[in-house]
């Protein structure tokens, strides 16, 4: 009988790890037992609950005892990114105390896990100019373990001992169309070799995961689209027609609802009666609509405003774009080529539909998210709009965890 992985989270959200197990068990890969969760959001473990059940629920890490929680096989957090530094003060422990990490590291230190995933934000790595990474990586390992399967010389004595693998992983390398990049630290309590998942081709497009039919309400308004969308230059009405939109892939889902750089507008456009070249306007107080030319949806593209030499970029169907912060005049990468961008927790990105523009609804991001439609349904029956957003926006991706958990456990199906 195969051995049952003893298993915790911290930080969990809608349970992306527990969603993850769940799959490899059906799969054969393993078997596991949650231990617990735990997330601050009583919104989020409502969606936990209706997804997976009871269980043991912790409300705050920073007030958990530890002790009381059983030795775990698989410890998985995906904690917030909080500015500290190595200072060259060799504190250890102290140099962390009062962010939340340092629950984390407490909580491993306390429990000894056979093994752990942590999972951040990419940016990570250059926070507070990569002092906050190294001391992360340092409490980690030092103290007997190694990184990237190479010893270092030791910063701090108290260091939890690890042996540690970091490696920034992209969604839409692992089968999801959205270009989502995170850190993922693996660490084992035992020395051993590890490889993170290799990227495959992505065949899935946006246009893939689309709902058919949607409510009128995720429609863009027009006092929303005047926002983003400019007026067609003067002299050049008659050489244009307008044309018909639609959309393929979305932007990464984050969570900090339009305040990231890859947030992306949408800027008037036309399509040319000689050359088809397009861009796309607003037309009699609605929805911008964009009316299809000679060659359609071909040559057709939608201009969005960008800080680029041109000024914007240009969004094809099959690409998706980010219509926060529509004034800003600083952002550039606002358009999906074929992926959605990261998801935040307002999920403002929207997508061409016949001839309106939309956002992309819950059950749509919960999807680039990797969760299956049931489960969706399970949370929305708890949970409004709002919350299932900002849900999405703050989990892992489900096929990505996945592919770390089972290049970590597949050697442990075995008798």
């Amino acid at each position: 009988m195969n051995k049952i992985l003893k298993v915790g989270t911290d930080f969990s959200g809608i349970g992306s790890p527990e969603q993850a197990l769940i799959e490899l068990q059906e799969e054969g890969v393993l078997n596991f037992k949650s231990q617990f969760m735990c997330d601050i959001d009583k919104y989020a473990r409502k969606s936990y609950e209706a997804l997976y059940g009871g269980g043991i629920t912790y409300t705050d890490i920073t007030k958990r005892n530890h002790s009381e929680v059983p030795k775990l096989d698989l410890y998985v957090a995906g904690f917030p990114c909080q500015a500290f530094s190595l200072a060259g003060k060799r504190m250890g422990f102290e140099e962390t105390r009062g962010t939340l990490f340092f629950n984390v590291a407490e909580f491993i230190k306390i429990n000894q896990p056979e093994c752990f995933i942590l999972e951040n934000v990419k940016g990570l790595l250059s926070h507070d100019s990569g002092k906050t990474f190294s001391t992360i990586i340092s409490i980690l390992s030092d103290n007997g373990g190694t990184v990237n399967g190479q010893h270092s010389i030791p910063y701090y004595d108290d260091g939890l001992g690890y042996h540690v693998y970091y490696q920034v992983l992209n969604t839409k390398e692992h089968g999801l169309p959205q270009n989502r990049e995170r850190i993922f630290i693996v660490g084992f309590k035992k020395e051993r070799d590890y490889r993170f998942p290799l990227p495959e081709k992505l065949n899935l497009k946006l246009k893939d995961v689309l709902e058919k039919e949607v409510d009128e309400k995720y429609y863009l308004s027009e006092k929303m689209l005047s926002g983003f969308i400019n007026k067609p230059t003067k002299g050049f009405e008659n050489r244009f027609k307008p044309l018909k939109r639609t959309d393929d892939t979305a932007n990464t889902l984050s969570t900090k609802g339009g305040s990231a750089i890859t947030d992306n507008f949408i800027q008037e456009g036309f399509i040319n009666q000689d050359t088809q070249a397009s861009k796309v306007f607003s037309e009699e107080g609605t929805s911008p609509t964009l009316s299809s030319g000679t060659h359609g949806y071909a040559n057709g593209y939608v201009q969005v405003k960008s800080a680029t030499s041109k000024g914007y970029e240009e969004a094809k169907e099959g690409d998706s774009i980010n219509y926060s912060v529509p004034n800003s005049k600083t952002r550039r990468g606002r358009v999906g080529k074929g992926v959605a961008q990261t998801l935040d927790t307002a999920c403002n990105q929207s997508t061409i539909i016949k001839d309106k523009i939309r956002r992309l609804t819950p059950l749509e991001c919960w999807r680039l998210q990797g969760f299956p439609d049931e489960q969706f349904y399970k949370a929305q029956q708890v949970n409004s709009d709002t919350q299932l957003y900002k849900q999405a926006g703050n989990s892992i991706s489900v096929p990505v965890i996945k592919k770390v958990i089972k290049n970590i456990y597949k050697w442990m199906n075995t008798k």
